[in-house]
């Protein structure tokens, strides 16, 4: 589920292919922490828009998550069904990128899940380590 979108905040300097990347590695190392407690505060909060669960909050929580991250725009868009948001992270490097997503998560079963898909539960997954298990991170953390 995006984490890099919630997570991150890069510095305003161009990493080319063969550059060293040292500096995102830092970077992402200095911020850890608190983009994990980000991504698992937003997991904790579930915007379902075919139960019209938590709108606009939802967006309003997308939108200020991307301005932590340093969007120095984020803005909440109404719309005739639910609302949109957009932001832009000016880098300061010379190519453009355009991610597209949806903040909002298909209902869900507790049942069905490892662990509680609100809790956004730290556990270890085989083969790859500690991962965040909760709704909207994957389906692949369901049981």
């Amino acid at each position: 589920m995006l984490a890099a979108a919630t997570s991150l905040v890069f510095s305003n300097h161009s990493f080319g292919a063969s550059e060293d990347l040292a500096g995102i590695r830092t970077e992402i190392s200095k911020r850890h922490d608190e983009a994990v407690k980000r991504l698992r505060d937003w997991i904790a909060l579930p915007s379902i828009a075919a139960e019209d669960r938590n709108y606009p909050a939802g967006a309003e929580y997308m939108a200020q998550l991307a301005r932590d991250a340093g969007f120095q725009k984020a803005v909440v868009i109404n719309t005739d069904g639910k609302p949109g948001v957009f932001a832009t992270l000016d880098a300061g490097v010379a190519k453009t990128v355009g991610v597209y997503f949806m903040y909002d998560v298909k209902q869900f079963d507790p049942s069905e899940w490892t662990s509680p898909p609100l809790e956004a539960r730290l556990v270890e997954k085989p083969g790859l380590g500690k991962a965040i298990v909760g709704r909207g991170g994957s389906q692949s953390e369901r049981t």
